[in-house]
């Protein structure tokens, strides 16, 4: 049986009537560049989400990046980032030249968020010491943080809020849909994820007309009038081709959610006897949990992924190496975070995507299941 981690072409078998339609005319009118069809699709993201704005941008680091940029930050700045990420949460402040920033990671919690009681802890300690603070909170593997709290804490500390909903298009939380609950709001496109380009891309959304104003005109040069430059801008623009192609996937990416959804309740129900095995948890807070990842814990985790590599199962490990642990970032190690250090020997991620079939899980399940006895 030929397992896949993520389908992508069975998306394309979805859309791809409708989006030859479009791409047909696009060709026609060569629009490549600030097409029609790139307002088109921020405005029905910003619909589904909740938001009053949505504007694509090249891909979710520089969403982030570009959401950083637009907010009115005082040096020296306070930014604050999940341990448990990946890199390009952390490189995004790096980016930004002018930005005299002190990068503090904070450890995850058992639903690998960013631990809202350890966030207090740092604020209570540093705020004072900065003229500014960004939370950069992560929904990270599709299951929202703890933003209620997250958002409490930042109006107590005079924080911006800029949310990374990259990995959790369609989560819910709060009776809201993620992405419009801080100032602003990155998400990658990446074709992996929940939604998910032909190539690299990424939105923004937010319900400040100012910030919205501005990161469109950051994503081109600073201008919003050619030749009229006022901001130290990037050509970070979407293109017109993946506008057409996240558009038309928007329309399923509910259905889609609800499938990544029953896949994970199946393997839920097939893998809970096993008591080697810590299942993916989802907080009380929780109104919808997306799985872009369904990670289970192991200590035998090596060992698992290399039996079920065997039998032709592929998996992926999110994320082998805490950030605080690479070259770039190991002045950030002090010895702390020991939660992200301890899940990233034990995570091991299982294929998930909203075609897979019932023997497919049943497969795969058997193998592991295979493997403890």
């Amino acid at each position: 049986m030929k397992i896949q981690f993520n389908d992508l072409s069975k998306q394309w078998e979805v859309i791809k009537d409708t989006a030859k339609v479009r791409l047909d005319k696009l060709f026609e009118k060569s629009d490549f560049i600030g097409g029609k069809a790139i307002e088109v699709f921020e405005k029905n993201f910003a619909e589904f989400c909740g938001t009053e704005f949505a504007i694509g941008v090249s891909n979710g680091t520089d969403a982030i990046k570009l959401s950083l940029a637009s907010l009115n930050i005082k040096n020296k700045c306070g930014v604050i980032i999940p341990a448990n990420t990946f890199i390009a949460t952390v490189l995004a402040p790096t980016y930004l030249r002018d930005l005299d920033h002190k990068l503090v990671l904070i450890d995850c919690d058992e639903y690998y968020q960013m631990d809202v009681a350890l966030l207090e802890e740092c604020l209570e300690e540093n705020r004072k010491k900065w003229n500014s603070c960004v939370i950069i909170p992560v929904h990270l593997y599709g299951h929202p943080c703890n933003i209620k709290k997250t958002m409490e804490l930042a109006k107590q500390y005079d924080c911006f809020v800029l949310e990374d909903s990259s990995q959790a298009h369609g989560a819910e939380v709060l009776n809201k849909r993620v992405g419009g609950f801080g100032d602003i709001s990155a998400f990658s496109l990446y074709p992996g994820k929940n939604l998910g380009a032909a190539g690299d891309a990424g939105i923004i959304t937010t319900n400040d007309e100012d910030l919205y104003k501005k990161v469109k005109s950051l994503r081109n040069y600073g201008s919003s009038k050619k030749y009229y430059y006022d901001f130290l801008g990037w050509n970070n623009r979407l293109d017109t081709i993946q506008a057409i192609i996240l558009d038309e996937k928007l329309k399923y990416l509910d259905e889609w959610n609800n499938n990544r959804i029953q896949v994970a309740e199946k393997y839920n129900k097939e893998l809970n006897e096993l008591e080697d095995i810590i299942l993916p948890k989802t907080a009380p807070y929780i109104e919808k949990q997306v799985f872009h990842i369904y990670a289970i814990r192991t200590e035998n985790r090596d060992d698992l992924q290399a039996y079920l590599n065997k039998k032709e199962i592929p998996t992926v490990i999110h994320y082998p190496i805490p950030i605080q642990e690479t070259k770039l970032f190991k002045y950030l190690d002090k010895n702390n975070n020991q939660r992200t250090k301890k899940y990233s020997r034990q995570l091991l991620s299982l294929p998930i995507h909203p075609f897979m079939e019932d023997n497919e899980i049943i497969f795969i399940t058997d193998t592991i299941k295979e493997f403890y006895q």
